[in-house]
């Protein structure tokens, strides 16, 4: 249940975030910059809760720190890759917005890492006495 809780909130602050990162490149939003954020945020955010949590449940040394870092990683891994897809801005731009998608999703992770319990003892690997 705490999964589930912990996916929904950061889905939500998520898409909430890449609207916010549209906002600062595009200035204006439009119902198709909102669309375009549920797009590009969903399938992100599902890949980075379910290796989250794989990353939880099974591993002794899942820490709050260790999930701050990681979530920065894959928010500017993930900020770059998509902006240069898109190729709409400079590349001072893509750097400056990708340090903010980091930034955002270390946050996230670190919500996402509250809420699913925030003890590196909840996890199945931290709890099972044969690994």
């Amino acid at each position: 249940m705490r999964f589930i809780f912990a996916y929904l909130t950061v889905f939500v602050f998520g898409i909430l975030a890449v609207i916010g990162m549209e906002a600062i490149m595009y200035g204006e939003i439009t119902y198709q910059l909102v669309f375009a954020a549920i797009l590009f945020a969903a399938p992100l955010i599902l890949v980075g809760t379910t290796v989250a949590e794989m990353y939880y449940g099974f591993s002794k040394k899942a820490t709050t720190k260790r999930f701050i870092v990681w979530g920065f990683l894959f928010g500017v891994i993930a900020t770059v890759i998509i902006t240069s897809i898109l190729q709409l801005i400079s590349p001072v731009m893509v750097i400056l917005i990708s340090l903010l998608g980091g930034v955002m999703c270390a946050i996230l992770s670190w919500i996402f890492f509250v809420i699913r319990g925030g003890q590196k003892q909840s996890g199945k690997a931290a709890t099972n006495s044969n690994t």
